[in-house]
């Protein structure tokens, strides 16, 4: 029973990670492109808010349970799987306060032009690009960690699965 509790746990706190996590970050893409300060200085509020008290906790939560399942089950963190995932999840983690300390920078800019009834500083664009591609690296790790939790391979594992599938 603590097994399916704790994997209950890890499963809703994926969904809050992915959820939360993507939401944010389609938002606060969809109020860049408005380059209206006044638009820009409340999303980007709401969504460090959100991914400082929501999506951070979830990470956290996926990481404690991911290794108490890692435990319970008999398996150990270097399984191929395992350790991929872990590794993935690592990287993926230290872009977040990069990306939560750019997302603060992005949301200070855009209250500042809008406090000013000015346009975005053009320093502004160079800030949201690098946020951007660090979002696009974590997202495209968090979606190759669902495939290894759902298949129990690495990627490259299951390439060579699927090869062998179409010679047959």
């Amino acid at each position: 029973m603590l097994y399916l509790g704790l994997k209950y746990l890890h499963v809703i706190a994926a969904v809050f990670l992915f959820g939360f996590g993507m939401g944010s970050y389609l938002y606060l893409i969809a109020a860049s492109r408005s380059a209206n300060p006044h638009v820009i200085a409340h999303v980007a509020r709401m969504v460090v808010q959100f991914d400082t008290w929501i999506t951070t906790p979830a990470g956290v939560i996926q990481i404690i349970t991911g290794l108490l399942l890692v435990n319970l089950s008999g398996l150990g963190v270097t399984t191929h799987w395992v350790l991929t995932s872990l590794v993935i999840f690592l990287c993926v983690g230290s872009l977040w306060l990069p990306v939560l300390v750019l997302q603060k920078r992005l949301q200070q800019m855009a209250a500042t032009a809008a406090q000013a009834d000015t346009a975005l500083e053009e320093g502004y664009r160079e800030v949201y690009r690098k946020w951007f591609w660090m979002g696009v690296l974590g997202f495209l790790g968090m979606f190759v960690i669902v495939l290894i939790m759902v298949t129990k391979m690495p990627p490259w594992q299951l390439i060579g699965a699927m090869a062998d599938a179409w010679r047959v």
